[in-house]
């Protein structure tokens, strides 16, 4: 029978001898199949064993098979203020189809330092909002303290139900006929102080169906610091805003129209608005947005 143990070299110097002695735990053997042979001898070389490939097999098709977590700004999703990971969601008008809506739902009482939606194309057919943003009641809304509008477009933009201590809407924004009937008052100008601990929801560079902005629950109000949008453009659907108390509404570089016809209004803010001030430089055109 072949010897099978791996003899140790030794060095002699002189009257000297040194010798090498491996550790003991070269003799532990693994009765697997198959080996090398090297000089005579033979090696036996570590393998997977069937229920080694087995056990590997399943860690990568549970790991590989796992849903990836839903983080903002994901789109067809619903995020929970001020929470940042987020649910999917079904649209009820096309169930059928993936969702590509950008949802952030804000319960009574918390705080958000910023929403801005930089760079975003919206619009889907079959939509009546593209854009919607909306408190639950007159008693408990959504307290914006700047609202901002910039470089964007919608077919129609529609105000309700809601507090603006100041709009101004520069000689920048174009409507296809626009309406203010706001209901001159006294309200207080809106002022949010340190936004130190609050969340943000900063998007851009993104395509979506639409983007809805609301408060879920009711007992008291949402605090928006900023709320601003630069580059928002729908092609259809509308933007929608209700039960909101905005400390000023600033609108620059704006086109609001979807029929080209300036003897209908297109740019509405309702009577059931109430303002303090309110600088209307709106320039008419006929606006069709396609």
């Amino acid at each position: 029978m072949k010897d099978k143990n791996i003899r140790t070299p030794s060095i002699r110097i002189g009257n000297f001898t040194l010798r090498a002695r491996m550790p003991k735990f070269w003799n532990f053997k693994i009765p697997l199949p198959g080996g090398i042979y090297m000089g005579g001898g033979k090696i036996i070389v570590v393998s997977l064993s069937t229920v080694a490939i087995g056990f590997v097999a399943s860690m990568f098709v549970l790991i590989s098979s796992g849903e990836q977590q839903i983080t903002f700004p994901m789109l067809g999703a619903s995020y929970e203020a001020p929470d940042m990971v987020g649910t999917r969601i079904v649209d009820a008008e096309f169930p059928e189809q993936i969702s590509q809506t950008l949802r952030i739902n804000i319960p009574a009482g918390t705080r958000l330092d910023e929403i801005r939606l930089t760079n975003i194309s919206l619009g889907k057919a079959g939509l009546t909002d593209a854009f919607q943003i909306a408190g639950t009641s007159t008693s408990d809304s959504i307290i914006i303290d700047d609202l901002e509008v910039r470089n964007s477009e919608f077919p129609t933009f529609d105000i309700a139900n809601s507090n603006i201590f100041t709009i101004t809407a520069t000689s920048s924004v174009v409507a296809s006929g626009h309406t203010f009937e706001t209901t001159m008052g006294t309200g207080t100008d809106i002022t949010i102080g340190s936004g130190r601990g609050a969340a943000s929801y900063i998007a851009k560079d993104m395509v979506v169906d639409r983007i809805i902005i609301q408060q879920t629950s009711a007992g008291d109000d949402v605090i928006i610091d900023k709320l601003i949008l630069d580059g928002v453009r729908a092609w259809t659907g509308g933007m929608n805003i209700d039960y909101v108390d905005v400390g000023t509404l600033l609108m620059e570089n704006v086109r609001i129209g979807d029929d080209a016809d300036i003897n209908t209004s297109e740019f509405l803010i309702h009577d059931s608005v109430t303002a303090n001030t309110v600088n209307d430089g709106v320039d008419e055109q006929p606006v069709m947005i396609r």
